[in-house]
């Protein structure tokens, strides 16, 4: 029996963002994948001094960022990590992994951390903190036995 599912206006706006959210995030690998190939075969060239000055011309974000698309879209590439993980880490946390990934030191339990825990907290696993300030209280992964930061306010009370 087909029941007709009737949703509310802030979770018909939810369900948009979420959808779009997905496209923008595939659009980001489909653009690091095509910028990879520009600058392999060097099409860039036909139109411009250098590939950077071409990057500046899109106007979608600093020469920075845009390599950054390209490194997520090589770690797909070169099956480090797949665009399925990388669809559900996101752009900004996956930025964090690449280096450990190019060195081999960003193991599975670190990957499935990434894909549920916060960016500061990703980067105070990987040894990225800022301030040099660690938080008081760790969980210890029974399974792997790694310690993991966490707030209080990351518990969930029903």
């Amino acid at each position: 029996m087909n029941e007709i599912i009737q949703y509310t206006v802030a979770q018909v706006n939810e369900l948009r963002i979420r959808e779009l959210v997905k496209s923008a995030k595939l659009n980001f690998l489909e653009i690091g994948r095509l910028l990879n190939e520009n600058l392999e075969r060097a099409y860039w060239s036909e139109n411009h001094e250098s590939f950077k000055e071409f990057v500046e011309s899109l106007g979608v974000g600093s020469y920075s960022w845009v390599t950054r698309l390209m490194d997520i879209a090589n770690v797909v590439a070169l099956h480090w990590l797949t665009e399925d993980e990388v669809l559900e880490i996101g752009v900004a946390k996956t930025c964090l992994l690449i280096p450990g990934i190019k060195k081999g030191k960003v193991d599975i339990d670190t990957v499935e951390l990434a894909k549920v825990c916060p960016y500061r907290d990703l980067r105070i696993h990987l040894g990225q903190v800022e301030d040099g300030e660690m938080p008081e209280e760790y969980l210890e992964c029974p399974r792997c036995g790694n310690r993991f930061a966490f707030r209080k306010e990351m518990i969930r009370r029903e």
